[in-house]
């Protein structure tokens, strides 16, 4: 039509089409950029929240990479300890180490040498030492020490190996026993496991072999985008609100989602420990077999007010785990008896001080030393015994 311009009516604006398009993708990265200031504000205000420990964690993982992590995958057992892992504080030289074959010890497995009485300890993160940074203030480590001062300069000289791994119940430590006996050879075998093999008494469609609750460690490799992505916080809380990634700590990685505390303890009430039992049972014939003295250690635990929770649901569950290792340190004393293993009761000789607990069931520095030598009292005069038929 003669004079129609198509001209926008008076007082209106438009962006040239050549424009629209940045503009959109500048407000796109405008709302991106404050949901990244919300996400870092949300997080500095809390930082202890389930939130701020995913941050941290996957930042970690990002920067350093799944090295970091001090456990890997295993087709048998679920996970293992990082073979040569590392925990290094700034430049220092780590005092946390794992040897080649994947356990917290300075020396390699080897042949044993004439002349030696070894030693292996098994069990979880009380024997792995969690609570003290230095490989050397592990019990197994200072059980070392203790045995060989107490034999002198002209006795066999004892070598201890730690083979705890942090998490295992007795299905893992069956399976570890498995493993190592042919390569270690050793003459004594200490096991120390009684907690962990609570936890799976408060699941569902209870199995012996812990298959209804143990799930596989997946692995946590990289690739270049996610090492992108998992910088942002605002990612991080998207990912975690919406059930795309979960904590890496080792019971969120290898096991399935802990029941309701109501349901929990309901399923422990429930549940024989018929698990821990049979496999404890067999861990012991297994070593006794391959030659072995063998010792059961029952587990102390430290009932005070500071380790109980900080909620009313904590201090129950918390409460279950005191009933169910009360439990199992029961069974640990029948079993000793029936088979004929060593008993070193440390829930009756354990000193109940603070000093030696950094929680309910794992030592401080001081208290590996005390356990240390309360373990080495209760062996040394039977260490060197042939065990009988």
């Amino acid at each position: 039509m003669a004079g129609d311009s198509r001209s926008s009516p008076p007082g209106s604006r438009t962006l040239p089409k050549r424009l629209a398009v940045p503009a959109f993708i500048g407000l796109i990265l405008a709302l991106l950029a404050m949901l990244e200031v919300g996400a870092r504000v949300l997080i500095a205000y809390s930082p202890v929240s389930p939130l701020a420990r995913i941050v941290a964690e996957y930042e970690m993982l990002a920067t350093r990479g799944p090295d970091w992590i001090r456990f890997v995958p295993d087709p048998e057992l679920s996970y293992a300890l990082r073979p040569g892992y590392e925990l290094r504080a700034g430049d220092r030289p780590g005092l946390t180490r794992h040897n080649r074959d994947g356990f917290r010890n300075l020396r390699d497995f080897a042949p044993k040498p004439p002349g030696v009485t070894r030693i292996a300890c098994y069990g979880g993160s009380t024997t792995y030492g969690v609570s003290v940074q230095d490989n050397e203030e592990t019990y197994p480590a200072r059980l070392e020490v203790a045995l060989n001062q107490m034999r002198g300069a002209d006795s066999t000289r004892v070598e201890t190996w730690n083979l705890g791994v942090g998490g295992y119940t007795t299905r893992e430590i069956l399976g570890t026993l498995k493993r190592t006996l042919p390569a270690l050879q050793p003459d004594a075998v200490l096991i120390q496991i009684a907690i962990n093999d609570v936890i799976p008494r408060f699941y569902p469609d209870y199995q012996n072999d812990y298959s209804h609750f143990r799930t596989p460690f997946a692995s946590l490799e990289l690739n270049a985008f996610q090492r992108m992505a998992r910088r942002s916080r605002a990612w991080l809380a998207l990912a975690y609100g919406a059930g795309w990634i979960k904590p890496l700590s080792l019971q969120s990685q290898t096991q399935r989602p802990m029941p309701p505390v109501d349901e929990a303890l309901a399923h422990l009430d429930a549940t024989p420990p018929s698990g821990f039992a049979e496999n404890l049972e067999a861990a012991v014939l297994l070593a006794r077999d391959a030659g072995c003295q063998v010792w059961l250690l029952t587990e102390p635990y430290l009932d005070v007010p500071a380790f109980a929770g900080p909620t009313e649901e904590a201090r129950r569950l918390e409460a279950g785990y005191r009933r169910g290792l009360l439990e199992h340190n029961a069974l640990i004393r029948e079993i000793a008896a029936r088979t004929g293993a060593g008993l070193v009761d440390l829930d009756q000789i354990m000193p109940r001080e603070h000093a030696y607990f950094s929680d309910p069931i794992h030592m401080t520095v001081p208290g590996n030393r005390v356990k240390a030598e309360l373990v080495a009292n209760a062996i040394a005069a039977d260490l060197d015994r042939p065990q009988d038929p």
